[in-house]
């Protein structure tokens, strides 16, 4: 049995190579000082699902790929009912930018309200690659 072993970077070069059950740990450099329920730096987490948009300039501002990373949320975290990330590559013109947005929370507090917001900065991140691959 073949092992993949652990991988870290910045969010910039890690989110485009995670893929769901992975778990990651994710190394704060600012916290968001108006989110009351901020977990201990690093946080644990699992990644859920994984999604990629392809968005053109009829859809978007700017064409692209937007990449969407959803993970479990931390065990010290009381308020979020998910946390996610995005990693996205605009193009314009001859430009390539490569954005990833800070670690973002949602909680539904009724069904019918959900507020969204971040959680704080990531600058590293460490994968653990999914251990059931190799069972």
């Amino acid at each position: 049995m073949t092992e993949e072993s652990s991988r870290a970077g910045p969010p910039v070069e890690i989110l485009p190579t995670v893929a769901p059950d992975d778990e990651l740990e994710l190394y704060f450099d600012r916290y968001n000082q108006a989110y009351p329920e901020t977990p201990q730096s690093p946080v644990r987490t699992t990644v859920t699902d994984v999604t990629v948009e392809e968005k053109t300039e009829e859809t978007d501002i700017l064409a692209g790929t937007l990449r969407s990373v959803s993970m479990t949320v931390a065990e010290d975290d009381d308020k979020a009912d998910r946390y996610w990330m995005e990693h996205r590559i605009e193009h314009e013109g001859d430009e390539t930018r490569t954005l990833v947005s800070d670690l973002l929370y949602e909680d539904s507090m009724f069904s019918a309200m959900t507020t969204t917001g971040r959680v704080g900065h990531i600058d590293r991140i460490v994968v653990h690659p999914d251990a059931s691959n190799g069972e």
